[in-house]
């Protein structure tokens, strides 16, 4: 079985810096053409000078046999965010999206916001300059299920800042819930990234048979129904949906600590994960859609002219399992025991 789809984009991924962007970049350029760089660095991209200076260090650190490889920059949602600045960094092309993260949510989000609300007129500038609103979409109430963060974020931030801001862009980032489907599908102004790994687990491949780190994101994985929402949505072509992998590479000495990180490294193998699920499916002919032309459209750029084959095998290939870094940190690839039936080549 074999399929030839345009160069994928990855909507939402996680480069970080010095010798674990060196490590990682490779991954994301030789398989992507516009990647949307996030901005929670240990000292979070809120400037369009600090966007600027950290795309030069991703393109320094890209290799040389993907000459196409395009990072899209954004700034961390944060009252740093200077607006004459925001709309410099967009007229010059530097600024893409801005991101928020409700404080505490996830790695290096402690400097995000504790309500939407508190950044209206940053909204309204977006609107006004039609850039679109990035959103972490997760409560960080204790009170509230783990399970269940998402959906309340959604009807406590999100709703009512959507409803005040109709004209407002807004990308809900690595969907994991039915309750997000449904947010997009109610509003004409939002869309969705959804990841490789909530498309392919549920939580009990996250703990049924004891805690696997390797699985543990934010927002976690979810229940078998809401990733089956998930599937439906991602396969179904819709223009509303497409893949953001929200590739967050750990150290195996931080994700299997006392307190795992939370992020899942899968910019090796999420391609070949989200072929199978659409394999699965039966709907390869939506693939195209998903990886590379909606993400496009929404972001307002052509759809790539070259292209990627991707050809599922009955022969398992051997593939690697984790990286090191020059630092000698090791790093777990997720979706290995799935791309040992694909072969993936660029045309």
């Amino acid at each position: 079985m074999k399929i030839e789809i345009p160069t994928p984009d990855d909507w939402h991924v996680h480069l970080r810096d010095d010798a674990m962007l060196d490590a990682v970049v490779g991954y994301t350029a030789r398989r992507f053409r516009y990647a949307m760089v996030m901005p929670n660095l240990a000292a979070p991209i809120t400037s369009s000078t600090d966007a600027a200076a950290y795309r030069d260090r991703i393109v320094a650190a890209a290799p040389a046999d993907a000459p196409d490889f395009r990072p899209v920059m954004t700034l961390y949602c944060s009252p740093l965010v200077d607006l004459d600045d925001l709309r410099r960094g967009v007229a010059e092309g530097v600024v893409k999206a801005v991101k928020y993260y409700p404080a505490g949510a996830t790695t290096n989000s402690e400097a995000g916001g504790a309500s939407m609300s508190d950044f209206l007129d940053l909204f309204e500038t977006l609107a006004e300059l039609d850039v679109r609103l990035l959103v972490h979409a997760e409560s960080t109430d204790p009170a509230i299920d783990i399970f269940d963060r998402e959906a309340a974020f959604i009807e406590r931030e999100l709703i009512p800042v959507s409803d005040r801001l109709p004209e407002l862009g807004i990308t809900l980032e690595h969907v994991s819930t039915r309750a997000g489907v449904a947010f997009v599908d109610e509003r004409s102004q939002a869309a969705a990234t959804v990841t490789p790994h909530h498309l392919a687990q549920e939580r009990s491949d996250l703990l049924a048979d004891g805690m696997r780190p390797d699985l543990y994101c934010k927002p976690v994985i979810n229940s078998a129904d809401d990733r089956d929402a998930l599937i439906a949505a991602a396969t179904s072509g819709r223009a509303d949906f497409f893949l953001g992998t929200d590739s967050a590479p750990h150290p195996t000495t931080a994700k299997y600590g006392p307190k795992a990180k939370a992020g899942v490294f899968n910019a090796a193998y999420g391609l070949e994960v989200v072929a199978e699920v659409f394999h699965q499916a039966g709907a390869l002919e939506n693939l195209a859609a998903f990886t590379s032309t909606n993400g496009a459209s929404v972001y307002d750029v052509e759809a790539s002219t070259n292209s990627v084959t991707l050809e599922r095998t009955e022969i398992d290939a051997d593939v690697a399992t984790t990286f090191t870094t020059k630092a000698g940190d090791e790093v777990v690839l997720f979706g290995a025991d799935v791309a040992t039936r694909w072969r993936v080549t660029n045309d």
